[in-house]
C-alpha cells in the first residue's frame, strides 16, 4: 500500500514539474515582442566608426543634442518636411558639445510622424568631410525613443507639417 502511495506521489510530481516546464515554455518571456508599425523607417545599424568619433567628440548614448531639425527652414513657427536629406542646426544648449557642429541625416515622413535618422557630423575642423554620428530625432514633447515628431498632413503631397522647426537629436548605438 505504501509503494502505491508512493507511486502516485511520484507520478503526480512529475506531473506538477511538466506543467511547471511547459507554463515556463509558454509564458510572457518567450513571447515574441510586438510587431513594429509599417509607418515606422526599419530598424538600423550605425555607420562604421561611429561609436569611435562619438566617444572622441564628448558623445555618450543617451545625450540629448537640441537642434533647428533643418537648416533651410531656420525660422520661428511651423515647417514643413518630406523624405530628404538635412542638416541640422545643434542649439545654444547643445553648442557646448558641438561648437559651430552640423549634424546630417535623413528624415522619413508619415501623414503623423516625422523620423530622423542622423549618420554623420560635419565639425570646423573637418570643413567640408564628415565623421560617423549616430543619432534619432525625439520631439521635446512626445519622448518616446524613436518615434519622431508629431506631424500633420500637408496639403503638398509628400509632405507633412510639424507645430515648429526644434527638435533633440538622441545620441543611440543602432537605430530603434
Amino acid at each position: 500500500m505504501r509503494t502505491h502511495r508512493a507511486r502516485r506521489g511520484v507520478a503526480w510530481g512529475l506531473g506538477l514539474l511538466g506543467w511547471l516546464a511547459l507554463a515556463c515554455q509558454h509564458g510572457p518571456d518567450t513571447a515574441e515582442k510586438a510587431p513594429r508599425p509599417a509607418w515606422m523607417p526599419p530598424e538600423g545599424t550605425c555607420p562604421r566608426g561611429a561609436q569611435l568619433q562619438m566617444e572622441r567628440l564628448g558623445l555618450k548614448v543617451g545625450d540629448r543634442i537640441p537642434v533647428i531639425v533643418d537648416s533651410i527652414q531656420d525660422h520661428p513657427g511651423p515647417a514643413r518636411y518630406n523624405y530628404s536629406f538635412v542638416i541640422a542646426l545643434p542649439q545654444a544648449e547643445g553648442e557646448a558639445k558641438l561648437p559651430g557642429a552640423r549634424i546630417g541625416g535623413r528624415l522619413y515622413v508619415t501623414k503623423h510622424r516625422v523620423f530622423g535618422r542622423y549618420d554623420r557630423i560635419f565639425t570646423p575642423e573637418s570643413g567640408a568631410t564628415s565623421v560617423p554620428f549616430c543619432g534619432v530625432l525625439l520631439d521635446t514633447r512626445w519622448d518616446r525613443d524613436g518615434e519622431g515628431l508629431i506631424a500633420y498632413p500637408s496639403p503638398m503631397k509628400g509632405f507633412s507639417v510639424v507645430q515648429d522647426n526644434t527638435g533633440v537629436i538622441q545620441v543611440v548605438d543602432r537605430y530603434p
